[in-house]
């Protein structure tokens, strides 16, 4: 398994914001951990807590209203912090597992020096879980650190679901003829099969995608959506940035009811539109646990989408950004989980 941890409430988890990544198996191991400066790079500079003072007097029901962000500096001489954080010297460029002014996110205490069994529990309540459910599986969790005895710190099990959705397919192949005739081709695409049922493609091109839009569009897409549910038509969507984003500059912030009736998402990341995969919010988590493929194009790592077959297609509906594309014969989307790579082919290319 990996886990990713962080201090302060799981929304950054849930929102791909910067927590530490390692394997229960071997968690000293913290490849983002590698030198001095990755640390300084990847290290978790805020956290989410419960707002305890200067609470309005009208109570809120916004989503999140009941948190504040703060900063790792801010709150250095608070138990949390002081447990789960190393200090950095600057003077001599180095980090060091003990106090001082400038404090950098490590883990070290639990990790390194292994105040509290964290990766053993994880391990354990993983092996539980895969031999009760018959495949692998994601968890999500809750420690509350105990200051007086570390060791004696509880661990809370929040929730378990199924990692993958078997297809039946034992091999997947795909050759070279099958990429030179695909108009989708990706070597980061997570599923594993042969998915032959989609007639429908609904597309966002890049070009049309502004984060002051985003919004707007998320709305188009679930209008698309609650049409096509309404004719029993799973979808191919295709578009730039984080599907399902907290942020709107990164991606298309829609809600798994925007997209409900998707049977497969093709993220595109180009050269003018970069940021990091989705591979770690909740939304990802539930289209994945789905058996929904999940597809990354990239640009710069030789993956390809050919948008000018896409631009041949006939749009159906007129929306302002989003377009609704019909092929006459159903696509076929294979996908080879054991390297990640995948073609989307269509029968009358």
């Amino acid at each position: 398994g990996v886990a990713h941890i962080a201090l302060g409430f799981g929304k950054t988890v849930v929102e791909g914001e910067k927590s530490l990544r390692f394997s229960p198996h071997f968690p000293e191991m913290l490849t983002q951990f590698s030198t001095v400066d990755d640390i300084l790079r990847n290290a978790q500079r805020y956290f989410y807590a419960l707002r305890m003072v200067d609470y309005p007097e009208n109570l809120s029901f916004d989503r999140n209203g009941n948190l504040i962000k703060r900063q790792i500096d801010e709150a250095e001489d608070e138990f949390p912090v002081r447990m789960l954080t190393s200090s950095y010297i600057r003077e001599e460029h180095r980090i060091r597992d003990g106090s001082g002014h400038e404090r950098i996110t490590t883990f070290a205490q639990v990790l390194k020096y292994k105040l509290f069994p964290l990766p053993e529990l994880i391990k354990e309540v993983l092996d539980i879980g895969r031999r009760g459910m018959g495949c692998p599986v994601e968890i999500e969790f809750a420690v509350n650190l105990n200051q007086v005895e570390p060791g004696q710190s509880e661990f809370y099990f929040l929730q378990m679901r199924p990692m993958i959705s078997e297809t039946g397919e034992k091999e997947v192949d795909i050759d070279d003829e099958e990429i030179a005739r695909s108009f989708c081709y990706s070597q980061k695409a997570l599923g594993h099969g042969r998915y032959r049922q989609i007639r429908d493609i609904v597309y966002i091109p890049p070009e049309v995608f502004d984060g002051a839009s985003s919004a707007a569009i998320a709305r188009e897409i679930s209008m698309m959506n609650n049409r096509l549910l309404q004719k029993h038509s799973s979808y191919l969507l295709i578009g730039p940035g984080r599907w399902g984003s907290a942020d709107h500059w990164l991606g298309i912030p829609v809600q798994w009811q925007d997209i409900s009736g998707v049977g497969a998402i093709v993220e595109l990341r180009t050269e003018k539109f970069q940021v990091e995969p989705s591979q770690g919010t909740h939304f990802f988590h539930n289209i994945t646990s789905m058996g929904i493929p999940y597809i990354t194009v990239d640009e710069r790592k030789n993956d390809r989408i050919d948008l000018s077959w896409l631009q041949k297609l006939t749009d159906s509906l007129d929306f302002k950004y989003v377009r609704h594309l019909h092929c006459d014969f159903p696509l076929l989307i294979k996908i080879n989980g054991h390297n990640s790579h995948c073609v989307i082919l269509s029968g009358n290319l």
